[in-house]
């Protein structure tokens, strides 16, 4: 969508004029559609937690996240902070900085999904940054489960 002057300001001097003009010489990027990437677990027993790795993009956008059976997932910006929020417990949050970039929770029985509102920017902090989302999966069903973990998301870096 290309913005139009106010009729008030179309004199060829006009700076607002100028800026318009420049809008219209100018091209834009392209924009990415919103896609989903997603991983499944190993079998994890009841109360138990495994690391899994969702390939997806350097930078994103996260709209949802949903998973098919009930548990604790957290992504996060890379391995070290994954590791390093380990013992942290359900129910406390997260310290400023600390690369968790979203967490959901469910102990209600089959799929859900949860919508990210507002949207959430994520990104692969490694020092070389890679195409991987780091997340940590806890399993809160009261038998042993294989979880798929599914990412709506919008690339934000190519």
């Amino acid at each position: 969508m290309i913005r139009r002057p106010p009729r008030s300001t179309l004199d060829r001097s006009s700076a607002a004029s100028d800026v318009y003009k420049r809008q219209n010489q100018t091209g834009g990027g392209s924009a990415y559609s919103r896609t989903t990437k997603s991983a499944t677990t190993a079998s994890l027993n009841a109360a138990a937690s495994g690391d899994l790795s969702i390939t997806a993009f350097k930078a994103y956008n996260l709209l949802k996240i949903a998973i098919n059976h009930p548990a604790w997932v957290r992504l996060y910006t890379d391995s070290t902070s994954r590791s390093n929020d380990a013992s942290r417990v359900e129910g406390t949050d997260p310290l400023p900085g600390s690369g968790v970039i979203a967490e959901v929770l469910t102990t209600t029985a089959g799929a859900s999904t949860f919508l990210m509102s507002p949207g959430v920017f994520g990104w692969n902090n490694d020092g070389t940054p890679s195409t991987t989302v780091y997340a940590k999966v806890t399993n809160k069903d009261s038998s042993a489960r294989a979880i798929t973990v599914t990412l709506t998301l919008i690339q934000a870096e190519a």
